[in-house]
């Protein structure tokens, strides 16, 4: 009885250090699409930005990409949204590309689906009546997936963009850091992961100067998620 027993609680153990991993891994989704880079041989590259909008850094980011004629896709929260819809507006009439990263950026892996999909239609709703297209796409907060989101944005016919170059700029001790994160990870069809909320983000702006040049020397063109998944789709 003991020994068996030992063996069901050493189970849910594993049970639960896969599910953990499930959540968190950038490699593996159990539904729907996912995408962390694109197949290409071309020399381009995304730049996203996580959790903004958030005045004065997501402003301060515009001036930035506007001064290298760059466009992002900012991937955006949407209680931030309500707050900040005229820096929405901004990054909208500049040309960068607006994305889904939840309502509350609470993880959503044990979340129930309605409550899932309410989180994902209250951005949706709030972006699109700010003039964003209905096609909008869709970034799982901290990338957690699990089971639930996944089928919930199978269901919504939504692919989850991740990314596969993360510098952890909130991290970082200097914008040196970032720069030379991204340049030795970069490849053809990348998604670099960058921040533009959650806090002082003057690091990531002075990492962004920094790279934009340098990734242009190496030939790369930046572009937006859907323009970079057209690559993909047309790789002609």
């Amino acid at each position: 009885m003991v020994t068996t027993v030992a063996l069901l609680l050493f189970a849910l153990l594993v049970l639960g250090f896969g599910f953990k991993k499930l959540a968190e891994t950038s490699k593996f989704q159990l539904f729907g699409e996912m995408v962390t880079q694109v197949k290409t041989d071309q020399k381009v590259v995304a730049l996203t930005y996580d959790d903004g909008p958030n005045p004065p850094y997501t402003n301060r980011l515009m001036e930035v990409l506007e001064q290298f004629g760059v466009k992002a896709t900012f991937f955006v929260i949407g209680r931030q949204v309500e707050q900040h819809s005229e820096t929405v507006q901004s990054l909208q009439r500049q040309g960068h590309e607006l994305g889904n990263h939840s309502y509350s950026h609470r993880r959503l892996v044990s979340t129930p689906k309605a409550a899932i999909a309410d989180e994902i239609h209250q951005t949706d709703q709030l972006l699109q009546k700010l003039g964003s297209p209905d096609r909008i796409h869709f970034r799982s907060p901290y990338g957690y997936k699990r089971i639930r989101l996944p089928w919930v944005l199978a269901q919504l016919k939504k692919i989850n963009v991740l990314w596969n170059v993360d510098p952890r700029d909130y991290q970082a001790v200097s914008a040196d850091a970032v720069v030379d994160h991204v340049l030795a990870q970069v490849r053809p069809g990348s998604i670099v992961l960058l921040h533009d909320g959650g806090g002082d983000r003057s690091l990531t702006v002075e990492a962004t100067a920094r790279l934009i040049p340098q990734l242009q020397e190496r030939g790369y063109r930046f572009q937006t998620v859907s323009e970079l998944l057209a690559v993909q789709a047309n790789p002609s």
